[in-house]
């Protein structure tokens, strides 16, 4: 199993990286801020994403966020100071498992096959609802819908449908709806037609397309 860790001290990676020389699990990146991985996790290609930190504020799960909906993966976080709020918007943002106060060596496996279980779990899950809520051609729709994303921002497929499903929360629409204003907008407006690889410039192209 590939992984990259984030920590924010030795004390941190101790244990992180003793579990994972026991469970054979790859350490592809390591770093020290939630800043530096923009730069590492589309080149690690990892299975899970850990995250070690003293505590955790919005700011950052807005950072987790968007790093999620461009590379969705299982993410485990450990923070010494959490309350139900943050936990609640770590969730929002992507984030399978939240411990509090509970990085310990031999625990540390549970928690990241927890993670991965559950990310999988809200995959099937969202694919599921898709499918019931929709009629073929609103899914054909979505998928046109995904394909301008991915076209426009060089995101995977799975990334853009939780970009529509992000997009549909925030302005409590279907995700139908949603797909069918992007379809329209780059059919009449041409706004897709060039492709963006600038991880700033993607942004602000998914957050003009969503508006």
């Amino acid at each position: 199993m590939r992984i990259v860790l984030v920590v924010e001290s030795a004390d941190y990676a101790e244990p992180l990286l003793y579990a994972a020389s026991k469970h054979a699990y790859e350490v592809v990146e390591l770093v020290t801020s939630i800043n530096a991985l923009r730069a590492v996790l589309k080149k690690a290609e990892a299975d899970i994403l850990v995250l070690a930190l003293e505590q955790v504020d919005h700011r950052q799960l807005r950072q987790i966020e968007r790093l999620y909906l461009g590379h969705p993966c299982p993410i485990a976080m450990f923070t010494r100071r959490g309350d139900a709020p943050i936990i609640n918007a770590a969730l929002q943002a992507g984030v399978s498992a939240f411990v509090v106060d509970g990085l310990a060596a031999e625990r540390i496996k549970s928690i990241v096959d927890l993670a991965i279980i559950r990310f999988h779990e809200t995959q099937t899950l969202q694919k599921q609802l898709q499918e019931a809520n929709t009629t073929p051609d609103e899914r054909k729709l979505i998928h046109q819908a995904a394909e301008i994303l991915m076209t426009r921002t060089h995101i995977s497929e799975n990334a853009a449908r939780l970009a529509l499903h992000k997009m549909a929360l925030s302005r409590n629409k279907r995700v139908a709806d949603v797909a069918g204003m992007i379809v329209s907008t780059a059919r009449f407006s041409g706004q897709l037609r060039s492709p963006v690889t600038n991880p700033a410039q993607r942004e602000q192209a998914l957050n003009s397309i969503s508006a």
